[in-house]
């Protein structure tokens, strides 16, 4: 369970992410390698600063909550850098339009996130974004959607994006198909906020979008 400062900084960053200029337009995981070194440099020397940091002020034994998903600060020491990938969002205001179309909706957010493994088990991911010009590892956690994404990633071969509806607390991965026509994997968030658990592996955009929409007019009006 993450704690409550990275469930409010990951708060922070979807509402920073709806305006935010589309950067990137690699796919995810397209070779495994991230394009852009001065990226995967940020997050490898983030997750190091993390890890010295935690292990100076906790050593072997660390607090409830801690934001990866370690058995202590000997595992913590271990750790190492994964696959890294671009994040997507939707425009809220253009999902909820009459012709929209979830694929065609897909904007980068200039954010990038990165796997954190223990040995090969994924423990957290990193989140990266530019801050005043610079590449710079900003926040560690999220464990559960670590593990989630890569299982998704080794179930669906191909070419696949990442993709978040801040609005409606939904993850999903884009998986290209061999017609041409792109389907979504539902990630664990989007099956629960969307009531998706008894659906088939696999999703049209279409199929997904009522959904979404519900869900999205739902947040929006709880903040007014």
């Amino acid at each position: 369970m993450q704690s409550k400062s990275a469930i409010i900084l990951a708060a922070a960053l979807g509402l920073a992410a709806i305006t935010a200029g589309a950067v990137f337009a690699q796919p995810l995981f397209a070779s495994g390698v991230v394009q852009e070194r001065g990226i995967a440099d940020a997050a490898r020397q983030g997750l190091t600063g993390f890890v010295k940091q935690n292990l100076a002020e906790y050593g072997v034994r660390l607090p409830d909550g801690f934001p990866l998903s370690v058995a202590d600060g000997r595992e913590l020491a271990s750790l190492r850098l994964g696959r890294g990938f671009p994040v997507y969002s939707v425009n809220p205001q253009r999902l909820l339009a009459a012709d929209a179309d979830l694929s065609g909706l897909m904007a980068p957010t200039g954010s990038w996130r990165f796997v954190a493994l223990s040995g090969s088990r994924p423990v957290g991911l990193v989140t990266v974004e530019k801050v005043e010009g610079r590449w710079q590892a900003i926040a560690f956690g999220a464990a559960e959607l670590a593990k989630n994404v890569e299982a998704a990633q080794a179930g669906h071969a191909g070419q696949t994006r990442f993709l978040r509806v801040y609005q409606a607390q939904s993850d999903f991965l884009e998986v290209a198909q061999a017609d041409g026509k792109p389907r979504f994997a539902a990630l664990m968030s989007a099956r629960e906020t969307l009531s998706l658990k008894k659906q088939p592996a696999l999703l049209d955009g279409a199929d997904l979008i009522e959904p979404l929409r519900a869900a999205v007019r739902a947040n929006l009006a709880s903040f007014r």
